[in-house]
């Protein structure tokens, strides 16, 4: 038996699309070796899912997977609106605060591909043609019917299900989640094809016209995804497959340009909705991805919803697993995505019917709004980085916490810098070893599984607080292989009596300093996936280990 097959897997994983495939690498990463199963013969051969944001490329890279997207996918740096084929909105993503300001274009057949080898690379394969029946659980454990491909009936216990099978997911359905939303009422027509056209490639671009909505998304130099909204329901009521006639003629009564249209890869009529279950755990049962929410692929959040979905869930489901942590810790998965669900859902929602609604009136009030607001630089900065998933934050989080006090201020320091707050997201920095022989990224000193604790001297930090912050070092001693520690020194001049930690290193420009608004010696917290969990001004010892015995055992 291999290890994919083991029937005893703490963790089984219903379906292999990206949401699955992420939580099942990300599950292996942090220790923890799942069952993961399909109900399909073979993975998707379809394009679906096309973009991959700035946020989920940071998670990538965290996995070790990043340059391979990169390699086979495009950068995509703008979107543009157009309103009857002329000029509206041209908007950049080079304001977003990433080592990746793009979106990644790249079919989800490929992305389900680089990650299916991901995980293959620590010896487990997906299993197919096993589908999921019938959930039992009880206080400590789960079971589950799993029905094989000579339709004989497998059982199989395990801690904890992740129901990641997609919109129609039977784990929702066989614990009655409540998948509260509607259809929208237009029909839509999607066409992957050859392209040959007057406008910029590798731009994202919607085009405004009373016949309805039409969307553009790039892939390669030549080729790219069409999306028609349609004026009236298809004809066949068996929903027969669209032609390229169908295309060519929207095109033209759109007004829409092109040289040439051919060799369409993939022609579909759908219908789009939005919906969100009512939470996104029973007991030890989660849900995510398309299985918890499902939205328009406007601005293309799904996919990327979903993968962080599983990064969210994976560390700490490892961290219980292995008795590291409270099993209270799970219930932050429902807190925390949840409300970033309902978040992308009324986006997209909103976005969606404030494009496709056709009152000739207020479609030109809209279109004018459009054209002045949209090409504004603050209102463009706050679109792309929401589109960039950026902008979520867990600071409700009931596992997230701060004791603050705001330093006076020193000179040439900024309080509170951009005012960081615990469960938010930070960009990233340059830093300096003590010598200067080498510098690194700060992203790259928290890719490991574990929590790291970045302590900052502050600008000038007195004897006391030198102090104070060895006492921190010895403090988190006791938490072994969870907790790594990285001292950040705020001055050119290393100050004396530093504690000697491995990973030191100099915030040369203080720009780091500046932004965590640490001026006096301070102690950042931050999560395995990237968010801060506490933080604490002045640093304290007993500050830090009030908040490690609520999430450590």
């Amino acid at each position: 038996m291999t290890a994919s097959a083991n029937q005893n897997a703490d963790v089984l994983i219903v379906g292999a699309g990206p949401t699955g495939l992420t939580m099942a690498c990300e599950l292996l990463r942090h220790g923890i070796t799942p069952r993961i199963i399909d109900k399909a013969m073979a993975p998707t051969d379809k394009s679906k899912a096309f973009a991959v944001h700035p946020r989920t490329l940071e998670l990538l890279d965290n996995m070790g997977i990043v340059d391979t997207f990169l390699k086979e996918g495009n950068e995509c740096n703008a979107f543009d609106i157009y309103d009857r084929g002329k000029p509206l909105v041209n908007a950049t993503f080079e304001s977003i605060e990433s080592k990746y300001p793009f979106a990644l274009m790249i079919p989800q057949s490929l992305s389900e591909k680089i990650l299916h080898e991901h995980l293959k690379s620590y010896g487990i394969e997906v299993e197919r043609e096993l589908e999921l029946k019938k959930i039992k659980q009880t206080d400590d454990k789960v079971t589950a019917t799993l029905k094989t491909k000579y339709n004989s009936d497998e059982i199989m216990e395990c801690s904890y299900l992740v129901g990641c099978d997609g919109a129609h997911s039977v784990t929702r359905h066989q614990l009655n989640f409540d998948f509260k939303g509607a259809p929208y009422p237009n029909y839509w027509l999607l066409a992957d094809c050859d392209l040959d056209w007057r406008y910029p490639m590798f731009n994202l671009s919607v085009f405004i016209h009373p016949h309805g909505l039409t969307a553009y998304f790039p892939y390669k130099s030549d080729r790219g995804r069409l999306m028609f909204e349609l004026e009236n329901a298809p004809i066949d009521e068996e929903m027969a497959l669209p032609i390229m006639d169908d295309v060519l003629k929207l095109m033209e009564e759109r007004g829409i340009e092109y040289n040439n249209i051919s060799n369409p890869h993939w022609l579909a009529y759908f219908k789009l909705h939005h919906r969100i279950v009512d939470r996104y755990r029973e007991g030890r049962v989660f849900i995510g991805g398309d299985a918890a929410h499902i939205h328009s692929p406007m601005g293309g959040q799904g996919m990327n919803t979903g993968m962080q979905d599983a990064y969210n869930l994976a560390w700490k489901l490892a961290l219980v697993l292995k008795g590291k942590s409270p099993e209270g810790l799970l219930d932050s998965y429902n807190t925390e995505r949840h409300k970033v669900g309902e978040e992308v859902v009324t986006l997209t929602d909103t976005a969606t019917k404030m494009a496709t609604f056709h009152n000739p009136v207020l479609s030109v009030i809209r279109n004018k709004m459009m054209g002045v607001l949209l090409n504004l630089n603050p209102v463009q900065h706050k679109i792309v980085s929401t589109l960039a998933q950026l902008e979520f934050h867990y600071k409700d989080s009931p596992i997230v916490d701060e004791r603050w006090f705001e330093s006076k201020e020193v000179e040439g320091y900024v309080p509170h810098g951009h005012d960081l707050k615990a469960g938010e997201r930070f960009k990233d920095y340059n830093l300096q070893s003590p010598d200067g022989s080498s510098t690194t990224e700060l992203f790259k000193l928290l890719k490991g599984s574990e929590h790291e604790l970045l302590i900052f001297t502050g600008a000038e930090p007195e004897d006391m607080e030198i102090q104070d912050l060895s006492k921190i070092v010895e403090s988190v001693k006791e938490y072994g292989n969870l907790i790594e520690t990285h001292l950040i020194i705020g001055s050119e001049k290393i100050p004396e009596g530093l504690p000697n930690v491995p990973s030191t290193w100099i915030d040369s420009g203080h720009n780091m300093h500046k932004d965590f608004g640490a001026a006096k010696a301070s102690l950042y917290l931050i999560r395995p996936d990237g968010y801060i969990a506490f933080r604490n001004q002045p640093a304290s010892a007993s500050d830090l280990k009030e908040y490690l015995v609520t999430i450590f055992i």
